[in-house]
């Protein structure tokens, strides 16, 4: 019973530790560079620049928005693209900018992804992960419109 309890113990001082010390990856050498700022600063620097606006809803204790991070938000392709014709603003839905914009937007999985059309409409939301190749098809769409 003691060992039990112990590594139930050890599991969770591990998780604990984990939770605290990730740090999204926020910028990029080649990939999506992003802002971290309200949802209401970004509609109105997307506004303003006539640039849709992408937004990045993330949990620092969600491993599928790690595995995002590391494997499609960094490659050149996207950061050629987004960096060039939208503004790009990741929020962690735990803070409370994050709780703000649940408030107006349910975040039902995460990550989550949403795509503004300058004038402030939502264009598309999508939950979960998703592929560098259905990014830069929605940026396309976006930049069209």
């Amino acid at each position: 019973m003691k060992k039990i309890i112990l590594l139930f113990s050890l599991a969770i001082s591990i998780l604990a530790s984990c939770k605290s010390h990730y740090k999204p990856v926020l910028t990029s050498s080649q990939g999506i560079n992003f802002k971290v700022t309200s949802l209401d600063s970004a509609l109105n620097e997307s506004k303003a620049s006539k640039k849709p606006l992408f937004v990045f809803a993330h949990a620092s204790w969600c491993p599928t928005c790690r595995e995002m991070e590391k494997t499609v938000l960094n490659q050149k392709l996207l950061g050629d693209a987004y960096n060039n014709n939208l503004i790009n603003v990741a929020i962690d839905i735990d803070s409370s900018t994050g709780k703000l914009l649940q408030q107006s937007y349910p975040i039902r999985a995460t990550p989550t992804l949403f795509f503004f059309r300058s004038d402030g409409t939502l264009e598309k939301k999508v939950e979960g992960a998703t592929t560098a190749l259905e990014l830069i098809r929605i940026e396309k769409q976006l930049v069209q419109n």
